[in-house]
């Protein structure tokens, strides 16, 4: 973004950036506030957007506030709407046509209720970038340092829940008898028996071998995002 920083998007998307923001804010249950916060830019940036005020808004900010949002700037500046006005009125994502809400992964069921909303997604993102269908799809938040540098806690990740095959080495979700861990995961070639290789990319942490069967293969991971 160098060299953009008096860059604007042009006056005739600002309501349909204002209201995509919105909708955006709302499907992921984030304040004006938290996300000022999060993303480094006034809360009265964040409410002027919103409200249409801001006719000029800066680039380099939105793609910050976008960022934030685990969304790119150009889904939030695309002077073609993707949701109908009324679908945005309501901010009900669940019914929108262009986007799809990814739930949570969960193990224990008894726990659902205290799982935050799902992420809505935009479903041509999907089918483009991911080309999983989205009913395999589940969303995962890291805990811990495990797979530092490459993943950091807080991070936000996509689980592709139907490949649990590590025939190519790969970032996987597994079960270990006490909750979801995430590790990379290799087959050991020319065992005797099949066996699998689990490490962390932090190397402080243990590695360790199992049988594919015995490894608690919930997923693999397909894509991540950060905030900055």
């Amino acid at each position: 973004m160098s060299g953009n920083k008096n860059k604007s998007v042009p006056h005739k998307t600002s309501n349909i950036i204002g209201q995509r923001l919105k909708y955006e804010m709302k499907s992921r249950g984030v304040s004006s506030a938290e996300l000022a916060k999060k993303t480094d830019v006034k809360t009265s940036f964040i409410y002027d957007v919103i409200s249409g005020k801001s006719t000029n808004p800066s680039t380099l900010k939105l793609a910050r506030v976008a960022d934030g949002l685990g969304i790119t700037l150009a889904s939030l500046v695309d002077p073609k709407p993707s949701l109908d006005a009324q679908t945005i009125k309501s901010n009900t994502p669940h019914s929108a046509d262009d986007y799809i809400a990814i739930p949570y992964l969960v193990v224990d069921e008894l726990k659902a209720n205290a799982i935050p909303e799902p992420f809505c997604f935009m479903s041509s993102w999907i089918d483009s970038h991911l080309r999983i269908p989205a009913a395999n799809l589940r969303v995962l938040v890291i805990s811990g340092d495990s797979m530092e540098p490459t993943l950091c806690r807080d991070d936000v990740v996509l689980v592709d829940t139907a490949n649990k095959n590590p025939t190519q080495s790969g970032i996987f979700v597994l079960f270990d008898g006490y909750g979801l861990v995430v590790r990379r995961v290799e087959r050991i070639i020319n065992a005797i028996s099949p066996r699998v290789r689990i490490l962390s990319d932090n190397p402080q942490y243990s590695i360790y071998e199992k049988l594919p069967s015995e490894a608690g293969i919930v997923g693999r991971v397909v894509w991540f995002s950060r905030s900055i």
